[in-house]
């Protein structure tokens, strides 16, 4: 027993089955030893020691994967930082307008994807740059290619005896297909050519040109050539050139400022307007073919005698074509009643800004699908 230095007996009190008497006898002695203590004690710390084993094998995990975290959290931001000095570098660039400006993918995952975005966001607005670039060079030269065909049109009027002549165009973008102008065909006539060439833009443009071209050509070789034959010479230059599909309605008159003569030759142009000095109507048509169209057309004129307070109003089919908000068109009844209603004696060029200004009154905010050219010829009363 620990603690005890002597033995210790133990006593069992008992009955004498002889004497009957009770007796105490020493059943044993108990010596003193520590071995079982010691064994005990060994025991018990073999068990504590598993414990403590179990305890730190537990530590150890904990310990490890707090490293491990610890490892993932300096490794991860720093990859977030890097990838957002990346970003905001590239930002910098490309508010500075550098759009070619490409950031590094340094890592895989969500990160790398953002930077893969960023990099296709930069390579859209580089090419979004670059079309803009086009399109303002493209828009400049268009300005340009304007201020060019503001010169094929007449900038000085002919004078003529007992009559003015004016015309007015409004392309439906920057550069139009509509054509208008004067020739002096000596001996106090003059020729009047007014066209609308199929499509519209650069194309109808280009027509445009090359047909006054034609024209100027023409007169400055033969001035005294028959109006049905000068229509025909057209037609066969214009045939075939710009494509099976391509042609010019075209209406073409010779005014002789001294004999009030009036010759002209409609090509599938819409039939000019022909006021007569007492508010007669009459609609200048002959039913040829359109210019350009068949090569080998004849073409026939006619001839009127205008008197003085006439009004000759030529024009595109833009005009009678325009649409107001409600989509309805202006048509030839509301031109002839805008030309009739228009004073007599006040100049062809007042005729052709009033015609115009209706047109653009009456398709106040809706969009301009067609070119619109309109020409006057305003005898005096």
């Amino acid at each position: 027993m620990p603690g005890i230095s002597r033995p210790v007996a133990v006593v069992l009190s008992v009955r004498n089955w002889e004497t009957g008497a009770r007796e105490d006898w020493i059943a044993y002695s108990v010596r003193t030893s520590y071995l079982g203590t010691f064994e005990d004690v060994a025991r018990l710390g073999s068990q504590l020691a598993n414990w403590v084993w179990l305890l730190a094998a537990l530590s150890l995990t904990v310990l490890l994967l707090d490293a491990a975290g610890f490892w993932m959290c300096i490794r991860f931001g720093r990859d977030i930082a890097t990838t957002i000095d990346d970003l905001s570098r590239a930002a910098r660039q490309i508010a500075g307008g550098n759009f070619a400006w490409r950031s590094p993918v340094r890592s895989k995952g969500q990160l790398g994807d953002l930077v893969c975005n960023f990099n296709e966001m930069s390579i859209a607005l580089e090419r979004l740059q670059k079309e803009e670039a086009a399109s303002l060079r493209l828009e400049s030269e268009l300005q340009l290619a304007r201020t060019v065909q503001e010169y094929l049109y007449p900038r000085i009027v002919p004078v003529l005896r007992g009559a003015t002549v004016s015309g007015r165009t409004s392309p439906a973008r920057v550069i139009g297909g509509d054509l208008y102008d004067f020739f002096n065909l000596g001996q106090e006539r003059i020729g009047i050519l007014c066209a609308d060439v199929s499509g519209k833009g650069i194309p109808a443009a280009l027509m445009m040109a090359n047909l006054q071209a034609v024209a100027r050509t023409h007169f400055s070789d033969r001035i005294d050539t028959p109006a049905a034959y000068f229509v025909q010479a057209l037609n066969q230059q214009l045939a075939g050139r710009f494509g099976d599909n391509r042609y010019a309605t075209l209406f073409w008159a010779e005014y002789n400022e001294h004999t009030a003569v009036l010759k002209y030759v409609n090509a599938g142009h819409p039939p000019p307007i022909l006021i007569g000095s007492t508010g007669e109507i009459v609609r200048l048509d002959s039913g040829d073919f359109p210019v350009g169209m068949f090569a080998n057309v004849q073409y026939s004129a006619r001839t009127l005698q205008l008197q003085p307070g006439s009004r000759m109003v030529i024009f595109t089919d833009g005009l009678t074509d325009a649409v107001n908000i409600k989509e309805q068109e202006f048509g030839d009844e509301r031109l002839v009643d805008c030309c009739k209603t228009i004073a007599a004696g006040i100049g062809a060029t007042e005729v052709a800004d009033g015609v115009m200004q209706a047109i653009a009154e009456w398709s106040v905010g809706t969009e301009q699908y067609d070119d619109t050219t309109v020409v006057v010829l305003d005898l005096a009363p």
